[in-house]
């Protein structure tokens, strides 16, 4: 009786922290991606943006691409800009490297893009009226998730032997009942 109150009990905690680890995953890929579709209008200057795809780095999960195409007077040309975040030296999440056309932009401009911009909400909406994004809600959500974190696929797993076993010992009992 209490083997089975304590395996209940550990189901549900299982279960939280799965919900609680995806929950806090999703938060912060929301906010990483929103972060790196906000920093693209104060990068790229010159022209109309057109987002045409988010996506989070298949090798590193802290990573996003948004391909994009600027628009002006000489014509139209694809591109693509990357972001990565992680903790900073102050323990908060940060923008710690961004590469835009290729090259990884330098440390003070990286400084000045997260503080007087990306803190900056008026900024913000300026540039987010150049910006023209085409990424429909299920890709934007799948940017958010990428991969599923290591310690949710462990959360999972043992809410998913909790279960088993808390099914197994109802059938259990529930023969001897018979």
């Amino acid at each position: 009786m209490l083997s089975a109150r304590l395996l209940t009990i550990a189901t549900a905690a299982a279960i939280a922290a799965v919900f609680v680890a995806e929950g806090w995953w999703l938060a912060e890929g929301y906010r990483d991606a929103r972060a790196c579709l906000n920093a693209l209008p104060a990068l790229e200057e010159n022209g109309n943006l057109t987002v045409d795809d988010l996506a989070r780095s298949e090798l590193l999960p802290s990573v996003f691409e948004v391909y994009y195409r600027v628009a002006n007077s000489f014509g139209s040309r694809p591109d693509r800009l990357r972001c990565a975040f992680g903790e900073g030296p102050d323990g908060q999440r940060h923008l710690l490297g961004v590469e835009f056309h290729g090259q990884p932009i330098g440390e003070a401009r990286l400084y000045f893009l997260e503080r007087f911009w990306l803190d900056d909400p008026a900024a913000i909406r300026s540039g987010e009226a150049r910006l023209d994004n085409e990424i429909s809600p299920l890709s934007f959500l799948a940017a958010m998730i990428g991969r599923p974190h290591p310690s949710l696929i462990g959360a999972l797993l043992c809410a998913l032997l909790a279960v088993a076993a808390l099914a197994a010992g109802r059938l259990s009992g529930g023969r001897r009942q018979s």
